[in-house]
């Protein structure tokens, strides 16, 4: 499936991280509270950060958007911004064999104004109107925020899974998650 470069919404504009956001993605992945429920620790350098940047512009480049519809798949990261270019976000998107698969970061600064449940809606209507069957994506069982951006973006919860990832800014134990999904209607055959 090959992703669009810009999503637009009402408020939102969706595409791909440039050179001109390492700032930005530096402040945004260095807040401890931004990634308390994210899969790594916060960036401590802005060399790491770069490396970061530098990977998702890269995937843009050389993949041209295209994100592959087995696994072992390619993960795609919009910057979310305002209307205006001020930055907000991340947004990315990777196949599994369940179905695409959205991680989020949102900084602290845009919290509580309803960017994010926006984005996602905004991009995984797009996934579902063409072509993806089931758009998911989990969460750790105390991410309240996460929770309530899934449901206002249309997502239900379809489970908990048990000691199912590690949070390594919340200790070495594998905690309990959320699973939540969008899917499209099932198509009826001939």
């Amino acid at each position: 499936m090959r992703l669009p470069e810009k999503l637009e919404s009402e408020r939102l504009v969706l595409r791909p991280p440039q050179e001109g956001d390492l700032g930005f993605l530096f402040g945004l992945m260095s807040d401890p509270e931004v990634v308390r429920f994210l899969g790594f620790r916060p960036v401590e350098t802005r060399e790491d950060e770069r490396a970061v940047l530098e990977r998702w512009m890269r995937s843009w480049t050389y993949g041209r958007g295209e994100l592959p519809e087995r696994p072992p798949g390619e993960t795609l990261t919009y910057l979310v911004t305002t209307r205006a270019q001020e930055p907000l976000g991340t947004l990315s998107v990777s196949s599994s064999r369940y179905g695409y698969e959205l991680a989020y970061a949102l900084a602290r600064s845009a919290w509580g104004r309803g960017y994010m449940p926006e984005a996602v809606r905004t991009l995984s209507d797009w996934l579902l109107s063409h072509g993806a069957w089931r758009v998911f994506a989990t969460c750790h069982v105390d991410n309240v925020g996460s929770q309530r951006t899934l449901e206002k973006a249309g997502f239900e919860r379809e489970g908990r899974m048990r000691r199912y990832f590690t949070f390594p800014n919340l200790g070495p134990e594998p905690a309990d998650g959320y699973l939540y999904a969008k899917v499209a209607p099932a198509r009826r055959s001939p």
